[in-house]
């Protein structure tokens, strides 16, 4: 099997922008600025190079689209970060030494909402010379992201079994907190469940059968959690919950139970993030009750932030703005 030594830059940029471009040549030769020719020549010098052998092209033409192979997609986060940071060299170099640095973090709504924005704040308020971008994809996305460079660092959930299985190379793991799962109500005085809410054990965890009659607000069914929490119902009470509504993202979610939609299944960082947020107006409703979950059903989640780590050291591969955030991201999430 062949080695790839060396990839001109002009043939990534290629790669990368039709992947951009849903498989379109002609699309990605006009972003190019390039001629139709000319992005044939750099398709097929590509092929020539990466390998023509089964499972080793990057791209294969079917019909007019070229589609991405899963050795494409394998590489396709390494190569986009390459294009970006010559790009960034290239503006930096062309505006000198007021460029601005950028850094990205991925982390979920709550976290974003909560912790990471808290830090994000401070580290601009000390350096206004730096640009952040915050993004809000999935758990895997955020671990393949990092890993690919498409993230400076993310915020996670997973275990570092599947950290490791997903990035397919060693990160920078580093716990940040505990955060704990819940059940949160706000009844309306005049809703039918309102007397057995507050009728509810205060003093002890929940169990599956206290909640089987309550309109009940949860994520949506693909959702992991979501998964974790009808095995457990199914199991104590041998049928589905009252699910009155799904939604994706515990902040949304929030949302409808503190309009007295339903019981909602959150995390407690989720509730504190949620109430941080919340008006101070004296028209507001009053904060929602939360009601413990035991920890034997529902193991708290173990919040991970990590980064890509330089060959043989454990440690974050960071310059100075991104170790700064580092910082303030321990002290604002607890750690």
């Amino acid at each position: 099997m062949r080695n790839v030594n060396h990839i001109p830059l002009d043939l990534m940029q290629t790669f990368i922008k039709i992947v951009e471009f849903d498989g379109d040549a002609s699309a990605a030769a006009r972003a190019l600025d390039i001629s139709q020719p000319t992005i044939s020549k750099r398709l097929t010098a590509l092929k020539l190079i990466v390998g023509t052998e089964e499972g080793r092209p990057w791209l294969i033409l079917k019909g007019k689209r070229w589609l991405l192979t899963p050795a494409g997609e394998r590489v396709r986060g390494v190569v986009a970060d390459l294009v970006r940071q010559y790009e960034k060299v290239e503006q930096f170099i062309g505006e000198g030494q007021n460029a601005k640095a950028t850094l990205a973090i991925a982390c979920g709504q709550t976290a974003a909402s909560g912790f990471v924005r808290e830090a994000v704040e401070q580290l601009l308020i000390e350096s206004p010379d730096v640009t952040v971008r915050i993004a809000s994809p999935r758990g895997r996305s955020r671990i393949e992201g990092v890993a690919g460079g498409q993230f400076d660092m993310a915020v996670v959930t997973d275990n570092e079994s599947m950290i490791r299985e997903v990035a397919g190379i060693e990160l920078y793991v580093e716990p940040l907190n505990i955060d704990r799962f819940v059940i949160v109500g706000n009844p309306p005085a005049k809703a039918w469940w309102s007397k057995a809410w507050d009728a509810l054990p205060v003093r002890r965890a929940l169990t599956a059968k206290e909640i089987a009659e309550f309109p009940l607000i949860l994520p949506e069914p693909d959702a992991s959690r979501r998964q974790q929490f009808d095995q457990w119902f199914s199991q104590s009470n041998n049928k589905s919950p009252n699910v009155v509504l799904e939604v994706g993202g515990w902040l949304s979610l929030l949302q409808f139970v503190q309009v007295g939609i339903g019981v909602g299944f959150a995390t407690q960082q989720a509730v504190a993030a949620f109430e941080a947020m919340r008006p101070t107006r004296a028209s507001t409703k009053p904060s929602m009750v939360v009601r413990a979950l035991d920890e034997k059903d529902f193991p708290p989640d173990q919040v991970r932030l990590i980064a890509r780590k330089p060959q043989g050291r454990d440690k974050p591969d960071f310059g100075t703005s991104a170790q700064r955030l580092l910082e303030l991201i321990r002290l604002t999430s607890g750690h």
